[in-house]
């Protein structure tokens, strides 16, 4: 399945200010009071905004750098939320004059770029190292309370997991490399009439990983088969609803040509399963996984987070991808069907 790798289209800002080094200080405040108007005012994204500053002069008629002058350069990266939004701050008079205020700080003017954002990418192989990744995705299922509501198609759209990568190692001894992915943390809201808002989350007291499992061709880790197991914790009007403990949610195997995977489906073979009300244990409805995929990259950290005791995957997240590696294929024209 092709990938579209561009995200944002037009809507990465790159301003570069130029100033002499005595007042690049006061150009970066200003700077970032417009950082702080735009979030405030919701007209940037949520992106993390980058502000660099080249280097201070060392000597008299240099920069640093090896050139020549003691201008100091400012640069800025920034998300608008949307076209409209960019057209918005254009008429707000707060933007406009802390942007008068940038301009008459930047002797030589303020140059304006627009781009579209590329997804990053890993190469051939996985990972050497391990980190930490934060993904926006989607999650998709049919719901039933009783008396309430019955195949409600859930779609979370607006979900975000956090987990922790191993580095590439061959975990299981067989020659071929794999990642192991530990779940963090993960969740998303939405609101159904009948149950309210409604915020899925994950079930602490059960594992919540996953693994991508090269499949050791041309000497390289990627193509790979991935597997996820989950249990949620729903809050719901009527208390936290729990996935049957005994019953892991599995979503996929499906293959995967990068990570993180992107854009891949993981259709999920599991049935039906047991909705249980946590205050009495009573059971009190269904709950049939669809698919889950991952449309966006947040963040990701190598290294900086180190937790070598989540790099040791359990064995019988082996097991599950054994047992269900085989029929990947069928898996895949399984849907639930939930609207977009």
């Amino acid at each position: 399945m092709a990938v579209n790798i561009y995200r944002n289209e037009s809507l990465i800002q790159v301003e570069t200010h130029q100033t002499d080094s005595p007042r690049a200080d006061q150009l970066i405040h200003q700077i970032r009071q417009k950082w702080a108007v735009l979030r405030e005012k919701g007209y940037a994204g949520d992106y993390p905004v980058e502000i660099l500053r080249s280097a201070a002069p060392t000597q008299p008629g240099g920069n640093g750098n090896g050139s020549s002058g003691a201008d100091t350069k400012v640069v800025e990266v920034f998300r608008w939320r949307s076209a409209q939004d960019r057209v918005n701050a254009q008429n707000d008079p707060a933007y406009l004059e802390i942007e008068s205020g940038i301009t008459a700080l930047s002797h030589t003017g303020t140059t304006k770029e627009t781009y579209t954002q590329a997804i990053r990418g890993f190469n051939s192989n996985f990972p050497g190292v391990g980190g930490v990744e934060l993904l926006k995705g989607v999650c998709s299922c049919l719901l039933s309370v009783d008396g309430l509501v019955e195949n409600y198609p859930m779609s979370v759209k607006n979900g975000i997991v956090l987990m922790h990568r191993s580095p590439r190692m061959d975990l299981d001894g067989d020659g071929k490399n794999e990642m192991y992915l530990k779940i963090l943390m993960h969740g998303g809201e939405i609101v159904q009439s009948a149950l309210g808002p409604i915020r899925v989350e994950q079930n602490f007291a059960r594992p919540n990983d996953g693994i991508v499992k090269s499949n050791g061709e041309g000497g390289s880790d990627f193509p790979g088969t991935a597997i996820w197991r989950v249990a949620w914790r729903i809050q719901t009007r009527l208390g936290p609803l729990l996935t049957d403990p005994n019953t892991p949610l599995i979503f996929g195997p499906a293959n995967v040509g990068h990570y993180p995977p992107v854009g891949t489906h993981f259709h999920s073979p599991t049935g039906p399963v047991k909705l249980i009300l946590e205050t009495t244990g009573e059971a009190v409805g269904t709950l049939t996984p669809g698919e889950l995929t991952a449309f966006d990259i947040v963040v990701t950290k190598d290294d900086e987070i180190f937790a070598d005791i989540l790099n040791t995957p359990p064995k019988d997240i082996f097991n599950i991808l054994e047992a269900h590696a085989p029929r990947m294929h069928e898996y895949e024209e399984r849907h639930v069907v939930v609207s977009a």
